[in-house]
């Protein structure tokens, strides 16, 4: 199994959506697919080091090479997943850096999956079923020490949002109908936000019981 090469960039290739690399280590050519934005990033580089994902099928092996190890290995939970090939895995990774995707994830935003080309609802959510609460060791090293506790608020929300999103979603009303009445909540997710964060398990059942109530008579409003 390769799981890492170093060598020099040797020729291009591009066949429909996919792109990659023939990658020159010790006179051997290694063709790998790679993100767009890495093969736009190393393109005058010399040479580069890869993370390789290699899946060897009948007709084939196929490499799939990350400048970051994160990266490789978050591709490798993703496809670990019954059902989700390697481009679904690269079209997420070239769409999202691993701790937005992990957050989306972790936050059940399927919403935010599905602004992926080839990633529907149902893919998303069969990503977020897995997957949830799994993740965690890929929030757990340097690179997420930029999130302060305004982001960790708004994580908050945002899964909060969801929640009742979904109820909605279960009671049968459409995307756009709960997008624009839920727009109660989110004009002031500021302040919404900073009262969330403040408030027992209990006190946030009772808020989401409140806006539910406040959200439904609007649409209640909107159907008459």
């Amino acid at each position: 199994m390769i799981s890492w090469l170093k060598g020099e960039i040797i020729h291009t290739w591009e066949i429909a959506s996919k792109k990659g690399i023939v990658l020159n280590v010790g006179c051997v050519g290694y063709e790998i697919q790679l993100l767009t934005i890495q093969i736009d990033k190393e393109e005058d580089a010399n040479e580069i080091e890869l993370w390789i994902h290699q899946i060897d099928r009948e007709d084939g092996t196929n490499l799939y090479g990350f400048i970051e190890v994160n990266q490789r290995d978050l591709f490798r939970e993703i496809i670990s997943v019954n059902g989700i090939g390697p481009q679904i895995g690269m079209a997420l990774l070239e769409d999202f850096e691993v701790t937005q995707l992990v957050n989306a994830i972790e936050n059940k935003q399927s919403n935010i999956l599905t602004k992926s080309q080839g990633i529907g609802k149902r893919i998303a959510e069969r990503l977020i079923v897995e997957l949830r609460n799994k993740l965690n060791r890929f929030l757990d090293n340097n690179e997420t020490s930029y999130y302060n506790k305004k982001d960790i608020v708004h994580n908050q929300f945002s899964k909060y949002i969801d929640e009742i999103y979904l109820i909605l979603n279960s009671l049968g009303y459409l995307d756009h109908e709960i997008k624009d009445s839920i727009k109660i909540i989110t004009t002031n997710e500021k302040e919404n936000s900073l009262l969330l964060n403040s408030l027992s398990e209990e006190e946030k059942t009772k808020l989401m019981d409140k806006h539910l109530k406040e959200i439904l008579v609007k649409l209640s409003e909107k159907s008459t």
